[in-house]
């Protein structure tokens, strides 16, 4: 065999561009904080970790500046060259593709400009832009410029691809709360635009005495050659952090303590019939957290860290054992729906159950471990019977507990327009119940006509509520907003779609309305 040619396989510019497309404003600022814990880690977790982003949404742009410790004067190519990374890989890091950190600041902007001080030595400047990317070299020109904070690194992104209004501020601000909710401690610091991130957690576990949650603990692999192994921690339970609105249940994915997937109810986690069930509203409380920790290379997170790899042999190793914890949860979740209250929100104190992980098992350990029996009343009979002393103080009471019933039967049958019909008779019954409410309070008096005036407007009617009660602000910006929706589906020319999403939140808001107003019970 002869050799003909040598082939010049160095990579395109346009390689950067080809690998952000899946990158949003939640996905690429993280890669940056990413970066700056993975310093902090390999530094030895010297001092405490600050991180400052700052999101300007007049002169869109953004500025994430950390105290990892900078980076020295030969590592600067790790910056900017894509695969490169650190030498030396450990447990515990999040980072280990070698091009997160590169594609996220190109990804947001088309100026990337980056200061770094290696401790206390040179500050040292270089940008990437398009133009550098226009062009086929790869060099990419330092400076040395004047001194910023000891041990900082400064990112600033300008000439935003993509713009960002308050609302996706809000949401990146939440995203990070939750993302690093195990990393926010006094030794890690998080500020955004000025204030401190307070960590989110989904460890809110009920504990009712015969249905406790389970936690399995174990190590699985290695995968590979030379490789160590994962250490799983996999916990499942009922919880009584439940949010309608938010749809705050299913499966959480955490690696090496960064959380990569929250809420997940695909069949990839057993959310389907015959196993887990399909996702509902009656299944909210079950929640399985998957704590995973090892070597980078072995998690089986996707290379933005967004998702999780449903292929990759760690998760194939545990799958049967999430499987059959979201089917044992969602299972009494659905079972206990007709009194949360008295049977699982009340039991917010316990121990975890700890038991052996049995990686690869069929799970049917786990399954055949009890859950309530019985077929309970249906919904609307349930309310009714729960509600029947309140009927004998407040009869006036009765038809609207009945319209709820009758709102969620709708919801329930298979017919393409049941969300239109059923957002109507829930907004109906809304405001049937503030008008009851109104005329049999007794702090104040309203006249026929001063309740046939004020109802003319929804709006002044729930300013009167909110003068007279208290109601959350956030329930009553709800109902304002479906109030409009309503409005749209039964007075504009197109007609509006109704998700399923907001059929269920609607609902919720006015149940907790017509709890607070009359003390109703309607679980």
């Amino acid at each position: 065999m002869s050799e003909i040619l040598h082939i010049d396989a160095t990579p395109q510019k346009r390689l950067f561009l080809s690998i952000i497309a899946d990158y949003d404003v939640n996905t690429a600022i993280c890669e940056l904080l990413d970066n700056a814990i993975d310093h902090w880690i390999d530094g030895g977790k010297e001092g405490t970790l600050r991180i400052d982003a700052r999101i300007n949404i007049d002169r869109q742009t953004i500025v994430i500046s950390d105290n990892a410790g900078g980076v020295k004067r030969e590592d600067l190519q790790l910056l900017v060259a894509p695969g490169a990374s650190r030498e030396r890989i450990q447990e515990g890091l999040i980072g280990n593709f070698g091009v997160g950190g590169k594609r996220a600041g190109i990804a947001l902007g088309e100026l990337v400009e980056i200061k770094t001080r290696h401790k206390k030595g040179k500050t040292f400047e270089l940008e990437l832009s398009d133009k550098w990317l226009s062009q086929s070299d790869w060099n990419v020109d330092v400076y040395e410029c004047e001194s910023i904070g000891v041990g900082t690194t400064t990112v600033r992104i300008s000439k935003m691809r993509q713009g960002f209004d308050e609302k996706a501020v809000a949401s990146l601000r939440k995203h990070i709360a939750e993302t690093y909710g195990n990393f926010i401690s006094d030794n890690c610091k998080i500020e955004f635009n000025g204030e401190l991130v307070e960590p989110v957690r989904f460890d809110q576990w009920a504990f009712p005495p015969s249905y406790p949650p389970s936690q399995h603990l174990g190590e699985i692999g290695p995968f590979g050659v030379d490789e160590s192994k994962v250490k799983v921690i996999i916990t499942g339970g009922l919880t009584y952090d439940r949010d309608p609105s938010d749809r705050n249940y299913g499966v959480y994915f955490y690696c090496n303590d960064r959380l990569v997937l929250a809420h997940e109810k695909s069949h990839h986690v057993g959310f389907m019939q015959k196993i887990a069930g399909v996702p509902h509203p009656d299944a909210s409380l079950c929640r399985v957290i998957v704590e995973l920790r090892g070597m980078p290379t072995q998690m089986p997170w996707n290379s933005s860290k967004s998702g999780v790899n449903w292929s990759h042999p760690v998760y194939l190793e545990i799958r049967e054992e999430i499987f059959a914890l979201a089917t044992r949860y969602s299972t009494i979740s659905r079972r206990l729906k007709g009194d949360r209250e008295g049977e699982v929100y009340a039991y917010k104190r316990g121990d975890l159950e700890p038991k052996t992980l049995n990686p690869g098992s069929t799970g049917k350990e786990i399954v055949s471990l009890p859950v309530p029996r019985g077929r309970q009343k249906n919904y609307p009979d349930r309310i009714i019977e729960q509600n029947e002393d309140l009927f004998k103080k407040k009869p006036w009471v009765r038809g609207l507990i009945e319209a709820v019933g009758i709102a969620e039967l709708i919801f329930r049958r298979k017919v393409s327009t049941k969300n239109r019909v059923a957002l109507i008779v829930i907004d109906s019954t809304l405001e049937i119940s503030l008008k009851e409410y109104l005329v049999h309070q007794k702090a104040k008096y309203y006249s026929d006509s001063q309740i046939a005036d004020l109802f003319k407007s929804r709006d002044k009617v729930l300013k009167e509520i909110e003068s007279l009660t208290k109601i959350s602000k956030r329930d009553l910006d709800l109902a304002r907003h479906y109030a409009n929706l309503r409005n749209k589906l039964i007075h504009e020319r197109a007609t509006v779609n109704i998700p399923d999403d907001d059929i269920v939140t609607y609902k919720a808001v006015t149940d907790r309305i017509i709890h607070r107003l009359f003390g109703a019970s309607l679980e």
